[in-house]
């Protein structure tokens, strides 16, 4: 089984434009450098009508054309640095709720919100139990820390239900912060939290991997997906697999979630081609380094499934 711990969806209304707005100045910039010009709001209106997916319809295809057999969709809430989107938290999470009720044997939904929210511990609870989502996902490159007081009343009823909790690590496009997402603030929470499943999302980072990994290494109950490690395998696939070595012979074959973040690298590269880059790592590892078919068969799917309880 192939699961991806960490897609989402995206519609009109659902998150802040100002959102697209950050991400077009980044593309901007790379597309200029290749002689590329073309105007913000043209391009912000691009990314945002190549993502809409409200039923879920492209991500589902995309799935079907890669072998991934079941999706986790994550529910991300920057209000609190963008501006509230027309459509209200609560309301996003319910969506995300009947699409996995809609799709059972192949959308997982997580339930997400800023925990600065007023009264989030009870719209954590209310997803969950009267919902049915699955887990809980924070992004706190909106501005808040991982390790905050908020953030642990939340974490509280996130360990009493017993709930993987996902949270955004690494760096983050403007004007969200990546202050707030550095592998540090993991330490407090895996401490005080022993007994609750962290999953750290791009593994602190395409180049924070080895802060995060210093933690894991005494806190096994830090995990990692490897969400948007797809520009290592594009750009150096030998520090992709260096990173994936590292993190397996230092913490554990059985830590390591396969994650796309889909769709945003989508145009960069498919989740076929994700999955089969893994896939193939026993075959295909540049410099002499070696991968089993167990440990790729753990970060595919097994991990996740014996997470989320499959």
């Amino acid at each position: 089984m192939i699961i991806d711990i960490h897609t989402h969806l995206f519609d009109r209304g659902w998150i802040p434009e100002g959102f697209f707005a950050g991400v077009s100045r980044l593309v901007a910039s790379v597309m200029e450098k290749q002689g590329i010009e073309i105007s913000l709001q043209e391009l912000k209106e691009t990314m945002i009508e190549g993502t809409v997916d409200p039923k879920g319809e492209l991500l589902i295809a995309e799935m079907e054309d890669s072998g991934i057999d079941k999706s986790v969709m994550l529910t991300c809430d920057f209000a609190f640095a963008l501006g509230e989107p027309e459509v209200s938290i609560e309301d996003l999470n319910k969506i995300y709720a009947d699409l996995s009720r809609r799709f059972p044997d192949k959308l997982i939904a997580f339930a997400g919100m800023d925990p600065r929210r007023n009264k989030a511990p009870e719209l954590l609870t209310k997803c969950i139990k009267v919902w049915g989502m699955k887990g809980l996902k924070l992004h706190p490159a909106a501005g808040f820390y991982p390790n905050g007081k908020e953030t642990y009343d939340l974490l509280e009823v996130a360990n009493e239900l017993k709930l993987p909790v996902l949270i955004h690590s690494g760096s983050m496009v403007p004007p969200l912060k990546s202050k707030f997402t550095q592998s540090i603030h993991f330490d407090d929470i895996a401490t005080d939290f022993p007994d609750l499943t962290i999953i750290a999302a791009h593994a602190g980072g395409l180049f924070g991997y080895q802060s995060m990994l210093s933690l894991m290494v005494t806190r096994p109950n830090i995990y990692v997906d490897i969400s948007a490690w797809q520009i290592a395998a594009l750009k150096n696939m030998e520090h992709l697999c260096r990173a994936l070595r590292d993190i397996m012979d230092f913490s554990g074959s059985h830590r390591i979630l396969f994650g796309s973040d889909s769709p945003s690298l989508r145009s960069q590269m498919t989740n076929k081609d994700w999955v089969d880059t893994i896939k193939n790592l026993p075959e295909n590892a540049p410099g002499g380094m070696k991968f089993t078919e167990e440990e790729v068969s753990k970060i595919l799917g097994g991990n996740a499934q014996r997470i989320l309880k499959i």
